[in-house]
């Protein structure tokens, strides 16, 4: 073990990525780009790593937000350095997306101090179905009085009778007293007669 990989193992760092040359070492852990040298420790942000370029004075310059880190070419293998650093992309990236803010939540309403329960459900009031009203009847006429047969009097029958025995009452006169009084023949003629048509007139007129 190197004395620049011993430095870094009395700091306690775990490197996920290092390269050790003849002149430092350089180590990549979850949050820091580290540089072990002759000067120390020197440390830079991975978050905050913008470029990689070089730089004046034969120095790999790895720039920062507000600082930066010079790695000496002279201090690694050229080629070796070149792919160190090529290799720190995915880690920049890794730390940028872990150093990002979430984005804010939404504010949650304000709880109300006490809540009102809902007021049941009103019960719906069964229905009733009305029987259809029944049709009114209509007024039964009244029983029509059986006529009387024929339309006529009912005392026709007694009246003919009448008219008949008036009649041979006085033909009977007449024949039975041939020698009586001639007024007293016309008066019993058309008295009889008369009774009789005056009962047969009655007897045929209706009620």
């Amino acid at each position: 073990m190197g004395k620049y990989e011993a430095e870094l193992a009395r700091l306690g760092e775990s490197p996920l990525l290092k390269l050790e040359g003849p002149g430092g070492l350089l180590a990549v852990t979850e949050r820091e780009l580290l540089l072990l040298d002759e000067g120390g420790v020197r440390r830079l942000a991975l978050a905050q790593i913008r470029r990689v370029a070089r730089a004046e004075g034969g120095v790999v310059r790895v720039q920062g937000e507000e600082a930066f880190l010079d790695i000496p070419l002279k201090a690694f293998p050229v080629e070796e350095l070149k792919g160190f650093l090529e290799g720190l992309k995915p880690h920049v990236a890794r730390a940028r997306k872990s150093t990002q803010a979430p984005p804010p939540k939404p504010p949650e309403p304000p709880k109300p101090v006490w809540e009102e329960e809902p007021p049941p459900p009103a019960a719906k009031p069964p229905s009733v179905e009305l029987a259809p009203e029944p049709a009114p009847t209509p007024p039964q006429p009244a029983p029509a009085a059986p006529p009387a047969p024929g339309g006529r009097n009912p005392l026709a029958l007694p009246l003919r009778l009448v008219a008949l025995l008036s009649l041979a009452y006085a033909v009977a006169f007449l024949a039975l007293n041939p020698g009586a009084d001639p007024w007293a023949q016309v008066g019993a003629a058309l008295g009889g007669l008369g009774l009789a048509l005056t009962a047969w007139s009655a007897s045929t007129s209706s009620r």
